[in-house]
């Protein structure tokens, strides 16, 4: 009986998945269908909308000829740097106001009139700061990361539930104890979705910190060579690559913090 149910269970769990990946592969397919029939029956110029098979065509081009990879790493480095520096920081700030709320009134006013301007209105003023290529990409993409960090780590330290703090006074938990054995733990769920959102933000900026900051690498800089050349295959071929590669970073981060959270048990710490 049990065999049977469990048979029945696994089937169901299969058909899932099948009916998820075509519902996922649907739209991209249709999208494309639509996309080569317009193109190949010449609606739009072929200089303004390339057909599939020629943008499919630049990036095989653009990989086996043109350094594509080397542009990818050098993007990729940029924002891993970036989004830890940030992220570390936002992780820190937003635990010390959500720790103190003496910290909160002394900086969360400053904090909330910086973070009012957009990430890309810092660039020229870093850039005069700095006249350098590497530094002041990573500096942007490290603010980028910070606010999204900071806004979730505080809001989660701040949501800890009250039984939680007071079961682990009785227990006699303080400091660095209470902070990480009650507080981060329970603010986990908040934190991953901050750093998700700081991931997120670091990879969009990416592509602004690239077009506004001269530099010799990155997918950015193909982007605008494809722009000066009106190749518009080229820029779609580094749109679609920074699309394809968020979306990846993005389903990583959501996959270790799923694990990280599995990890998580406040109710035994107490």
């Amino acid at each position: 009986m049990y065999l049977l149910k469990g048979g029945r269970d696994n089937g169901m769990n299969i058909s899932n998945r099948i009916k998820s990946w075509i519902g996922t592969v649907t739209v991209p397919l249709v999208l494309l269908t639509v996309w080569q029939f317009i193109a190949s029956q010449g609606y739009i110029l072929a200089m303004i909308l390339p057909s599939p098979a020629t943008v499919f065509s630049t990036f095989i081009t653009n990989i086996t000829q043109n350094d594509l990879l080397l542009h990818v790493a050098a993007s990729l480095k940029r924002v891993i740097l970036g989004f830890l520096i940030g992220a570390s920081g936002g992780f820190g700030f937003g635990l010390f106001m959500g720790l103190s709320r003496t910290a909160e009134k002394i900086f969360a006013p400053t904090f909330h009139v910086i973070r009012q301007v957009p990430v890309i209105g810092w660039i020229p003023l870093i850039v005069m700061w700095i006249a350098m290529a590497e530094i002041p990409q990573v500096i942007i993409i490290s603010l980028a990361a910070f606010y999204p960090m900071t806004l979730n780590t505080f809001a989660g330290v701040r949501n800890v539930r009250k039984e939680y703090l007071e079961l682990a006074s009785v227990n006699g938990y303080k400091g660095l104890k209470l902070i990480r054995k009650i507080i981060v733990p329970a603010a986990l769920p908040s934190i991953i979705t901050g750093a998700t959102l700081s991931l997120g933000m670091s990879w969009g900026i990416m592509m602004a910190a690239e077009f506004f900051i001269d530099t010799s690498y990155g997918i950015g800089t193909r982007i605008q060579a494809g722009r000066s050349s009106f190749n518009m295959a080229l820029v779609l071929v580094g749109i679609f690559t920074i699309g394809l590669i968020g979306y990846g970073l993005t389903l990583i981060i959501e996959m270790l913090g799923r694990v990280a959270n599995q990890g998580r048990d406040v109710n035994k710490e107490i």
